[in-house]
């Protein structure tokens, strides 16, 4: 709604049935050919489409993945991102860190 279509974006979900091996073959089927430049963006460190996302990245050079990903992040990376290098993905986790405010207490402190 925010930004639109995303070309190029293809979401791989993991569903109950997946085990992680068919969640990487999706996974290999959405980033082909091998030596694309791709972003592979996940909810939770640790979980398994984080895991398998940093399995299946390893053997592909041009492929950055970020945990963690919030609403920030996704917006930054559907208008602004020109490259997957690491300027740029450093670039995704800053915006991502500053989308994230504590509104109760900002609010708070301007109402005095």
């Amino acid at each position: 709604m925010i930004c639109g279509p995303i070309e190029d974006a293809v979401p791989v979900a993991l569903l109950v049935a997946h085990s992680p091996e068919q969640f990487a073959e999706l996974l290999r089927a959405a980033l082909d050919p091998v030596d694309r430049p791709a972003l592979i963006l996940a909810d939770l460190q640790g979980g398994t489409p984080h895991n398998v996302a940093c399995l299946v990245a390893r053997g592909r050079p041009a492929t950055a993945t970020i945990a963690g990903v919030n609403l920030g992040i996704l917006i930054e990376a559907a208008m602004g991102l020109q490259s997957v290098d690491e300027d740029a993905i450093q670039q995704l986790v800053s915006a991502g860190r500053l989308s994230i405010v504590d509104s109760t207490r900002r609010l708070a402190g301007s109402a005095s």
